[in-house]
């Protein structure tokens, strides 16, 4: 979502005419000039209170021509602030139907506010349309900025989309634009194939914006590739309770190495360490780096993570293969990088994805204990961000009958004990329907796929068949099963690239592994991104919106060097997850 920085794009005329008000002379009467412009600070600061009460005043007023135009601006912008993207559409239409009023100025900066509305929906191919169609008419830091909105508009879309759309619209400025989106969002590529794919597009492009300026640090390519690690170490529990669990990343990181190996592109030595044969990892750094490694991937264990994090130096950059605790980041070592299958950062995104839907008001369904507490609070924090209310969440335990639970949360069990007292006081037969709560819109549920497949019937058995349900990943266990799977039909939820769509590197893993990956797919996923990532963490580091999109989803780094994933999202039909429709 946007904050009041990118929308600004929109914000005061960054013009050599514009005065100390921050308007244009000829755009505004000199009455009203100094309420506009305070009615801007007070945006740019998140005073929405009272923005809000100043265009009321303005409202009230007979405004004509320009001073009509910035009251329609100001107003739109408050409420894509305000993530009210519906409120802001009457403003628009009004502003498309007074366009003769508007100063050249206004009309460069509605063009922005209108991409910046087409962002808060999450109409992303539109927001880009609209902002490489006005890219001409700007200049200095408004174009640059406008140039990476662009990018990072674009980057919100999947590939297929992306070669879709670019099809339709071949030869094109903007067409352009999609192919090299389509280059950077396709997770089957190595760095040695992506950078390959980037010269063969700026040589077929060699006049476009994007060919003269490239985005999402796409320039730092051929450096990362000359630079990348030589040796590396991979640190994995290959004995004891982790066993099948280290075994599913490294086969997963080799299969990346082998396959880079294959086509002939450099390639780093590996030397694979158990780090269940160290009682500190600190004894594995010693023998890595005795054996050359530039580089350490591991450990996976959650407390060794930690005691990561209280180091004040590491050896050698490290990249972790889990997340230590939060509340323990201060002080980190700067060469530790911490990347996992964060369960977070999948709540996060199905708020988002929620939200951009249209929905508002959440009831929710939570394993009880830590783990799902964990989950509840990252969508909560993101969901009441966003704007979202949650009617109830309901922390279930694992039982056999959950019909007692989506009873509570949809208040059928009220709605038939009202019933038994009417029916006592009136003491005699009243005809009744049980209902179910109508305050809510939608449902997060967190459960693994055979909780689940009895949850979704237990719902639309109390009436909640219409409630569209969103869960995390856990839902699929990651093997279609179209028999048993048939009972979680219409789930949304959002899941790693590996399992959804194909590619040679899964086909050959999967064909290798004895009686396939099953239930560990999505940790030979996170071994494949462990090995890629590691030529990638420096444009990751350095551009704050790169991004990899690798086999567990589109990678990112915060500032405290933890790695995000956005994954993918389907809907089970028929069993099996199936694309959501294209909502263009």
């Amino acid at each position: 979502m946007l904050g009041a920085a990118a929308i600004g794009l929109s914000g005061c005329s960054t013009t050599p005419q514009t005065g100390q008000s921050g308007f244009s002379e000829t755009s505004v009467s000199q009455g009203n000039a100094q309420l506009f412009q305070q009615i801007h600070d007070a945006l740019d600061a998140g005073e929405f209170g009272n923005a809000g009460l100043q265009l009321q005043l303005l409202r009230e007023q007979p405004l004509e021509g320009a001073d009509r135009v910035e009251y329609l601006l100001l107003s739109a912008r408050l409420h894509i602030l305000q993530h009210q993207p519906e409120l802001a559409a009457a403003y628009f239409t009004q502003l498309n139907d007074g366009m003769s009023a508007a100063t050249a100025e206004q009309e460069l900066r509605i063009s922005l506010l209108r991409a910046a509305w087409y962002e808060s929906k999450g109409e992303y191919l539109s927001a880009a349309r609209e902002r490489d169609f006005l890219s001409g008419a700007l200049e200095g830091e408004r174009y640059d900025q406008n140039h990476a909105r662009i990018w990072q508009d674009l980057m919100s879309m999947n590939e297929l989309e992306l070669l879709k759309w670019a099809e339709k619209i071949p030869d094109t400025q903007f067409g352009s634009w999609l192919e090299l989106a389509a280059i950077s969002r396709n997770p089957r590529l190595t760095l040695d194939e992506h950078l390959a794919a980037v010269r063969t597009w700026q040589q077929h492009n060699p006049s476009h914006p994007a060919a003269k300026k490239l985005p999402g640090g796409l320039a730092l390519l051929e450096d990362l590739a000359e630079h990348r690690p030589t040796n590396v170490a991979l640190l994995l529990p290959l004995t004891g309770p982790l066993e099948k669990t280290g075994a599913a990343i490294r086969d997963g990181f080799m299969a990346a190495y082998y396959e880079s190996v294959a086509k002939g592109y450099e390639t780093p030595d590996v030397n694979i360490y158990d780090s269940q044969l160290y009682s500190d990892p600190q004894i594995a750094y010693v023998q890595a780096q005795l054996d050359g490694a530039q580089w350490m991937v591991g450990p996976v264990n959650k407390m060794q993570v930690q005691g990561l994090q209280a180091q004040e130096s590491l050896p050698m950059p490290t990249l972790a293969l889990n997340y230590g605790d939060r509340s323990e980041t201060e002080g980190t070592p700067d060469n530790l990088y911490q990347f996992g299958l964060a369960a977070e950062d999948e709540a996060e995104q199905i708020a988002e994805q929620a939200w951009t839907d249209g929905h508002r008001r959440a009831l929710v369904m939570v394993p009880r204990g830590g783990w799902g507490e964990r989950i509840f609070e990252a969508f909560r924090e993101r969901w009441t961000a966003l704007g979202g209310e949650i009617g109830e969440a309901r922390f279930y335990p694992n039982v056999s009958d959950y019909n007692p639970e989506i009873k509570a949360l949809l208040n059928v069990d009220d709605s038939q004990a009202r019933y038994k007292t009417m029916r006592r006081l009136l003491r005699e037969s009243t005809e009744f329907e049980p209902r179910r709560r109508e305050d809510a819109d939608w449902v997060f549920m967190v459960s693994l796929p055979q909780q689940g497949r009895m949850i979704k019937p237990a719902l639309a058995f109390n009436f909640a068949s219409d409630l569209p349900v969103y869960a995390t990943s856990h839902v699929f266990s990651g093997v279609v099963n179209r028999q048993k799977d048939r009972d979680l039909n219409g789930i949304r939820f959002c899941d790693v690239p590996w399992l959804l769509e194909t590619s040679d590197l899964h086909d050959s893993v999967e064909r290798a592994v004895p009686n396939g990956m099953g239930g560990y797919a999505r940790l030979y996923a996170m071994g494949v991104d462990a090995f890629r990532l590691l030529a990638r963490i420096r444009q990751l580091e350095v551009f704050p919106y790169a991004q990899m999109f690798g086999s567990t989803g589109a990678l990112t780094l915060d500032d405290q060097r933890r790695i995000h994933r956005r994954t993918e999202c389907t809907i089970f039909r028929s069993g099996q997850p199936a694309q959501v429709a294209d909502s263009d």
